[in-house]
């Protein structure tokens, strides 16, 4: 790419050298056929005077007497030979180098050549240098037209489909999702989740199985489940007491209830993902204490762990296999919590990014009489059964919000305003869409913090555990969203305008490979 640059680089140079050399010819030209003109003048001028010295001989000879006759002929203008010379010095000058090779290398060469003998500067972007002004000009005004960010224009309709969609959805979570434990919604996820771990641990076991593992019994319900993927995929920070950490003078105030939340390698995302490696690497385990991230080794003897893998690569792909596995035993609760028929759902893992409250210890939330910190608040969220299973329920009201909203966007925007078929679809940017999530999340958001302030009576941890986290999460990213687009909307799509043109790139690139193109 920068060879090719830098040759159409110097082939615009080259035209723009051509264009003035051809003024200059130009220039000469004129003033030849001025000079011409000059002394087209000057020879009938000539002509006159020798028509007029002819009628004065002749009357002279007519007239008797007169023996001589003294006459006097006005000086001429006569033609110099030096200004009918053409100036071969001004068109010798006019010369241009040429550039060429049979191949590319020896073309680039020439190239190479050129700009050092002419001593050219190629610094400066080069489209400043193959694009004219004008072009350039209108390249940047279809740029504004085509990709200049664009404000929402909607209308009564679409705010009231909108905040229509958010309600409804709103008065689902508030009489469908409502609490751990007794959430109606909440029984059908967790049924879901023991039936994905259940035959997870089934998938592992054939497999092991067929690769000569010493396997027995296949699990058959969730409980020997989560028991098998326990033992299959043992990690060194899976400790449930902090007696069972050598803390080294560091406090953690961890038990089996919230040890899922305190341990960083539990939580189903890329910090889980990072810690859980770098803990089977080092030996170490990490937990968040008191605001504060420490790392940890587990008291000699209680946990025997050993990454498995000959090279780097190798112990990274087993490193994440334990991470996956792990969770997924962890996620349904323990296999002792499950194994009774009491109806406890056990401690399952965090919804992502969940853990990252254990790193504000500050504040003060009054729980029972008792003052707490943000991270001591959340912990106790937790332990209410405010986990992945209950959070994978309370997404269940805001997928249906967004899939309402774009539904209805799309079916007004191909029967109401006539749009084709493919501008009606919710994908890409959308103006008036992006205002419509906005305010069906934030209808919904008023539902839940309306039903949980109504509920709970003003106790801090039941208002929690009644919020809907996973739609506040949703409607601020979609507040930022519109947020941006309006302070941006003088401002030029960068987005858009850089997937059309890889999209374009392609294309080219497509045709270049193609066998009738050279």
């Amino acid at each position: 790419m920068k060879e090719i640059e830098k040759s159409l680089q110097v082939q615009r140079l080259q035209l723009n050298e051509m264009e003035m050399q051809s003024s200059s010819m130009k220039k000469v030209v004129d003033e030849l056929h001025q000079e011409s003109n000059r002394q087209d003048s000057l020879i009938q001028n000539a002509e006159t005077g020798m028509a007029e010295l002819r009628a004065l001989l002749n009357e002279l000879e007519s007239t008797n007497g007169l023996d001589t006759v003294q006459i006097d002929i006005p000086e001429q203008e006569f033609l110099n030979q030096k200004e009918l010379e053409f100036s071969a010095t001004k068109l010798n000058t006019l010369s241009l180098d040429a550039i060429g090779g049979s191949t590319w290398d020896e073309y680039f060469e020439s190239v190479n050549r050129y700009i050092k003998d002419h001593q050219l500067s190629l610094a400066n972007d080069p489209m400043k240098n193959l694009l004219t002004q004008q072009h350039q000009l209108d390249i940047l005004n279809r740029i504004k037209d085509d990709y200049k960010f664009k404000t929402a224009k909607c209308d009564k309709y679409d705010y009231m489909i909108a905040s229509f969609c958010g309600i409804v959805t709103g008065l689902i979570d508030a009489f469908l999702v409502g609490v751990p434990g007794s959430s109606v919604l909440g029984k059908w996820t967790d049924g879901q989740v023991d039936n994905v771990v259940t035959k997870f641990a089934k998938t592992v076991f054939r497999f092991d199985k067929a690769n000569g593992a010493n396997v027995r019994t296949e699990p058959s319900g969730i409980a020997s489940a989560i028991g098998y993927l326990e033992r299959r995929f043992k990690v060194n920070y899976d400790a449930r007491y902090a007696s069972d950490l050598d803390l080294g003078g560091e406090t953690l105030n961890m038990n089996p209830s919230n040890h899922h939340l305190k341990s960083l390698g539990h939580s189903p995302d890329i910090i889980g993902l990072f810690f859980s490696i770098l803990d089977q690497f080092t030996g170490e385990s990490s937990f968040i204490s008191d605001g504060k991230i420490i790392s940890v080794e587990p008291v000699e003897g209680t946990n025997k762990f050993q990454l498995q893998g000959n090279t780097f690569i190798s112990k990274i792909f087993a490193g994440f296999a334990n991470w996956l596995g792990h969770l997924m035993s962890d996620i349904a609760g323990s296999s002792g919590t499950r194994g009774h028929d009491d109806g406890r759902r056990g401690a399952g893992i965090p919804i992502p990014f969940y853990n990252l409250f254990q790193l504000c210890d500050f504040g003060s939330i009054k729980v029972n009489g008792d003052n707490k910190t943000i991270a001591e608040f959340s912990t106790k969220v937790f332990e209410a059964g405010y986990d992945a299973r209950f959070g994978a329920t309370m997404a269940i009201p805001v997928v249906i919000n967004e899939l309402l909203i774009k539904l209805m966007w799309s079916i007004k925007s191909l029967f109401y305003h006539k749009n084709s078929f493919k501008d009606s679809l919710p994908f890409g940017n959308r103006p008036e869409l992006r205002r419509m999530l906005v305010v069906g999340h934030g209808a919904l958001c008023l539902v839940d913090a309306g039903d949980a302030a109504i509920r709970s009576g003003g106790e801090a941890l039941l208002f929690a555990t009644r919020l809907n986290m996973v739609a506040w999460t949703r409607f601020g990213f979609a507040a930022f969203k519109e947020a941006r687009a309006i302070y941006l909307s003088k401002g030029i799509d960068f987005e858009l305008l850089n997937k059309d043109l890889g999209l374009e790139w392609e294309r080219v690139l497509k045709e270049a490979k193609e066998p009738n193109n050279t």
